[in-house]
């Protein structure tokens, strides 16, 4: 029975989190990978439900399916920023006087195109960047620490064409 519980519970995190990564290339447009994921994310969740499903009357079986899913939602969630898989697009806002910030990015590889614009405190600066996701939080720390004021919005681009983007 320990042994049974144990691998609904495990089972349970691993068809959990293989469906977040799977819901990551479905959103990328990455078809075959996500169809090849689901195809074993199922099968484990199938298992598990059938340990579950004829034992109803057994609270703790479903006890563990719910905690097993639960802890799946987590270990997914690390999973998938560990893997930091496609890019980010990154909308920086910042007041004109740090301009140098352009040319300080740009030195280090970073893709920066900006324009001039308003706002209610002044000139800004709108700075447009799109980078691996792993790097993206190095991207804005770097922004922080010249400008504590800037705004910075993250996007998630499904697909884009041309351009330069930093890679490593």
């Amino acid at each position: 029975m320990f042994l049974e519980l144990l691998f609904i519970f495990f089972a349970r995190i691993i068809d959990v989190s293989l469906g977040t990564i799977r819901m990551i290339f479905v959103v990328r447009g990455d078809k075959v990978p996500a169809a090849i994921i689901g195809f074993f994310e199922i099968m484990v969740y199938t298992l598990a439900l059938g340990m579950v499903v004829g034992s109803l009357d057994n609270p703790v079986k479903l006890l563990v399916f719910c905690s097993g899913f639960s802890l799946g939602i987590l270990v997914g969630s690390v999973i998938e920023e560990k893997l930091a898989l496609g890019y980010r697009g990154i909308e920086v806002v910042i007041d004109r006087e740090h301009a140098g910030i352009v040319e300080e990015l740009r030195e280090e590889g970073y893709p920066v195109t900006c324009w001039g614009a308003s706002g209610k405190a002044g000139d800004k600066l709108v700075l447009n960047i799109f980078v691996k996701r792993n790097l993206a939080n190095t991207l804005t720390e770097k922004i922080y620490e010249k400008d504590p004021n800037a705004f910075i919005i993250f996007m998630e681009p499904k697909k884009f064409k041309g351009g330069y983007i930093k890679k490593k």
